[in-house]
């Protein structure tokens, strides 16, 4: 029961630091369980109504990435590119839909933040994306896995391999 509580108040804390960094390049990411020996839960940003599901830690930084193009945040440095003209056509096709944005829907109430889900999790993480520099993420990463300390991460590759470790 105690350590319930203790997970609980946790949550909340990195809950909270979603609504005050004020950030659209600040991500809550609910990890649920695993899935074939990988993490999966949702993506949740204060832009976005609903959330990002992900299925692994690879579709996890891909969907992160997707979400910083949608909120416009940070912007990337480096166009992507593709093995050939079908696949460039299907990925311009696949993320023209994407999930509303809504920048007048910023969650500013703390009623909004999506606590049930995030009590539910076995690990919620805080991940700021910093920079989008070559084809890759760079940013920070919180959490109760962190001891609350601010763990800094310098590509996609780097932030996969952390989450993988994670035991859930």
């Amino acid at each position: 029961m105690g350590g319930t509580l203790v997970q609980d108040e946790e949550a909340i804390k990195r809950i909270e630091e979603l609504i005050v960094s004020d950030r659209a390049s600040t991500m809550l990411v609910c990890i649920q369980g695993t899935r074939e020996g990988e993490p999966c839960g949702e993506i949740y940003n204060c832009y976005l109504r609903e959330p990002v599901l992900f299925n692994g830690a690879g579709d996890m930084v891909l969907k992160l990435d997707e979400m910083c193009n949608w909120v416009g945040a940070p912007q990337s440095t480096t166009d992507y590119r593709f093995l050939n003209r079908e696949m460039e056509r299907q990925y311009r096709e696949d993320s023209a839909r994407h999930p509303q944005v809504s920048r007048d829907n910023l969650v500013y109430s703390i009623d909004c933040i999506p606590f049930q889900h995030a009590l539910k999790a076995r690990e919620v993480l805080v991940v700021y994306i910093k920079y989008r520099q070559n084809s890759s993420l760079q940013g920070s990463v919180r959490g109760r896995i962190t001891k609350g300390e601010v763990v800094s991460f310098r590509s996609a590759l780097e932030l996969m391999r952390m989450v993988r470790m994670i035991q859930v």
